[in-house]
Order: C-alpha cells, then structure tokens, then sequence
C-alpha cells in the first residue's frame, strides 16, 4: 500500500514545501543560538529563514507546485517565524523580568496572527500596476527587526535605550501590520530587503567576528 494511506499528509511532499518546513527548522535553530549566546550565528540563521520563506513561493509558481496545503503550511511557518520569534529573541535577550515591555511584544505578536489571518480570507489586492498587500507583510516587519536588532547588538546604545527602541518598534510595525497601508508585491522597498539583511548579518560578522 502507498505510504500516503498510513501518513496522508505527506502526499504533499514537494520541494516548495520541505522549504516551507525548512524554514521552521532554521528558526528553531536561530532560537537555540540565541540561548547559547551565539548570536551571529543565531542572525545568520534567522535571515536563513527569511530567505527560505521567499524562495518556497519562487519554487512552488516556478514548477506549477503550488497548493492550498502549502498555503496553509506557510502561513502556520509565518506565525512561528515572524509573529513569534521576534517578540521572543527580545524577550529571551534582554529578559522577561522587563515586564513593562511586555505588552509591546504581545501586541506585535497578536497584530501578525490577525494580519495573516486577514490575509488567508483576502489574498493580494490587484490593480492596474499590479499586485499588492493591504498592510505590511510579516515578513517583511520580521526583516526589518533583524536589521534593527543586529545593528543595536553592536552598537553602544545603553541597553535601557536599545529596550525603549525595540518597544517603540514592535509598536509601530504592530499598526503597519494591520493597517490599510498599500505594500507592493515586488517592490523597491522588497528589493532592498535582499541586500539590507544579508548586509546586516555580515556586517554583525565583520564587526563582532
């Protein structure tokens, strides 16, 4: 008998979706790193993750792969990788006995669940100049806290300050999130994405060594 009669879900075996599948595992690991103070190991993992969350839709459109199951497979990996961890490394590193911060990372948490939840009932918006997302991507707030938080690691700003900025943007990236603010699919502003994260994380590398 075929597997999939005894393990159903993994009729769904494809390459866009072990990316997807990937991509939590690089965060997990990134998490790790972090707990054992390797932390440019643990920025190396995470941008890792970012990239492997754009290429499983590159792969799946390239080789007609795509599917409601690797739909619901990527945005339960959003949920993980980008509304959870960043409030989690801020916690994990600067301790959660700061408890005044704790409502920013609980309000960015509950803004990415709601914007992806908003986002799987209403798809891409489409017009003439093509498609774009209502309201900021997960992802692409997930990538600007890795730049954020690495040029504060290796910067000189007192921690109380790096705490009060860290808060400031969860907060402003919380109302992006869940705003109406028109975001372009492919974009200059995602473009950019490509070269500030891996430039951030090398830059953690050169610096820190």
């Amino acid at each position: 008998m075929k597997i999939r009669n005894y393990f159903p879900a993994m009729q769904f075996s494809n390459v866009p979706n072990l990316l997807t599948t990937l991509s939590v595992m690089t965060g997990f690991i990134s998490i790790a790193f972090l707990l054992n103070d390797k932390l440019n190991w643990a920025f190396t993992s995470y941008a890792i993750t970012i990239l492997l969350d754009r290429l499983d839709g590159v792969v799946a459109r390239r080789f007609g792969q795509s599917s409601s199951f690797g739909q619901q497979l990527d945005s339960l990996a959003d949920v993980i990788n980008f509304c959870l961890y960043p409030p989690l490394y801020v916690g994990l590193f600067y301790g959660f006995t700061t408890l005044w911060m704790l409502p920013f990372l609980l309000l960015y948490l509950m803004a990415g669940v709601w914007r992806l939840a908003y986002f799987n009932i209403s798809g891409m918006q489409q017009v003439d100049r093509g498609a774009y997302f209502k309201g900021i991507p997960t992802t692409v707030c997930a990538s600007w806290f890795l730049i954020t938080f690495a040029l504060l690691h290796i910067s000189k700003i007192n921690l109380d300050i790096q705490r009060m900025l860290l808060c400031l943007f969860f907060l402003l990236t919380a109302i992006f999130m869940v705003s109406a603010i028109p975001y372009p699919k492919n974009g200059f502003a995602t473009k950019l994405l490509y070269v500030l994260v891996p430039g951030s994380v090398l830059f953690v590398w050169l610096v820190q060594g």
